[in-house]
């Protein structure tokens, strides 16, 4: 598996084709593109949370459900469902490439598969603090809202510093 991939990104590098399955973008491809297309599909409607949330597995399972997702009707093409996909999975919370996933993935359980981010144990850890009158706000109005109190969350940084807990 591992010199199949690397195969395809000297294959990809070189400027020659390589086996890629439709549905399955080259890794160049996805470097390039996928986080726009992430943003693009995602983030009309809630903030496009960062890959680094979840771990892959969480991500595929997502993937594999749609069209349906947490009860709207997704029409996204197959091409850029597809890219989404292979880079919320390439820069997950597992894939090693964060300092911020390390420590989601310190509070998953090998078990677990979590669907959805305010349901982890890191983001109930990360928000303990947070005043039941504070979710009930009109700003927040559900944990979801990422971009009430992190005003950069739509660019995906969620420093600490840059918090303003409404209130």
């Amino acid at each position: 598996m591992v010199l199949g991939v690397v195969a395809t990104i000297v294959l990809v590098r070189n400027g020659r084709t390589a086996d890629v399955e439709p549905e399955t973008p080259a890794p160049a491809l996805v470097a390039a593109s996928g986080r726009q297309a992430h943003r693009d599909a995602c983030g009309d409607c809630h903030v496009a949370y960062a890959p680094y949330f979840l771990p892959a597995d969480s991500w595929r399972a997502m993937g594999d459900a749609l069209p349906e997702h947490f009860g709207v009707r997704l029409h996204l093409p197959v091409t850029k469902q597809g890219l989404v996909l292979a880079w919320l999975r390439s820069n997950a919370a597992d894939a090693g490439h964060s300092l911020m996933g390390a420590e989601v993935m310190a509070r998953v359980a090998p078990t677990d598969r979590p669907l959805r981010v305010t349901a982890t144990r890191w983001f109930r850890h990360r928000h303990l603090m947070i005043s039941r009158s504070t979710w009930a706000l009109p700003v927040v109005a559900t944990p979801a809202n990422c971009p009430a109190c992190h005003h950069d969350a739509a660019q995906g940084i969620f420093d600490e510093r840059s918090v303003h807990i409404p209130g």
